[in-house]
């Protein structure tokens, strides 16, 4: 059985409002550069306020000619920033949390499929957290069935 890794880069607004999502760069381990995607699925941002739970959804992309399951995918969240794209101090990344992938998720060759993520912003966040944007790292690992 082979592993890949996949790490990516993306944007969730969390907030009263919920901005666009932003898609995402794939990686790939040195094991033969097998590679899978994970992006934000468009069309289903996410808003979150003081003491809310939501989901964000992820699409996970497969480029190979043979179905992969992806077993992990975790969520670093960073430092917000507000609608011009300037850091908030007074909102700290800590006020954000996404759980890990529920379950593993198959995923057919050359094709994608989409996955929830439940997210969190904790009840004692600061009100300076709402209508920001908290940029997300994905990583996750998958194996060919």
């Amino acid at each position: 059985m082979r592993r890949w890794r996949a790490g990516a880069l993306a944007a969730v607004a969390l907030g009263w409002f919920a901005l666009g999502p932003a898609s995402v760069a794939t990686t790939a381990n040195g094991n033969g550069g097998k590679q899978f995607t994970v992006t934000d699925v468009p069309g289903r941002a996410t808003a979150l306020f003081p003491g809310a739970t939501g989901t964000r959804w992820i699409r996970l992309g497969n480029t190979e000619n043979f179905p992969i399951v992806v077993q992990a995918v975790t969520t670093v969240v960073g430092a917000p920033v507000d609608g011009r794209g300037r850091a908030v101090p007074g909102c700290p990344a800590s006020a954000v949390r996404v759980d890990a992938l529920a379950a593993p998720v198959p995923v057919p060759r050359n094709g994608t499929a989409d996955a929830a993520l439940t997210t969190h912003m904790l009840p004692g966040a600061p009100a300076a957290c709402r209508a920001l944007t908290f940029p997300l790292t994905y990583n996750g690992t998958a194996v060919k069935p």
